[in-house]
């Protein structure tokens, strides 16, 4: 886990996250060329019942690369069967 400090509103917070999951958070900002401070303000802004931002901000990342995941044509079986091997 990693802890960072991001600005949220203009404040700063600090939120432990998996490298991975910070990879995928960079990812996304630069897919919608914004600062990481302007997505988890995004992700901030739209969370309703929960006080709890990191998990919201998971959320986030995991629902933004399914809908892109979806947009994209199906892996062919064979390809999706050796990337499974593959990560054995």
């Amino acid at each position: 886990m990693l802890m960072r400090n991001v600005r949220v509103n203009g404040k700063r917070t600090s939120m432990k996250l998996m490298p991975v999951e910070w990879e995928s958070l960079e990812e996304i900002c630069a897919r919608e060329r914004m600062t990481m401070s302007e997505l988890v303000t995004l992700i901030d802004a739209e969370r309703y019942d929960s006080d709890n931002l990191t998990g919201c901000v998971r959320v986030y990342a995991l629902c933004y690369f399914r809908r892109a995941a979806a947009m994209t044509e199906p892996m062919p079986r064979h390809r999706a069967q050796s990337l499974s091997v593959a990560a054995e």
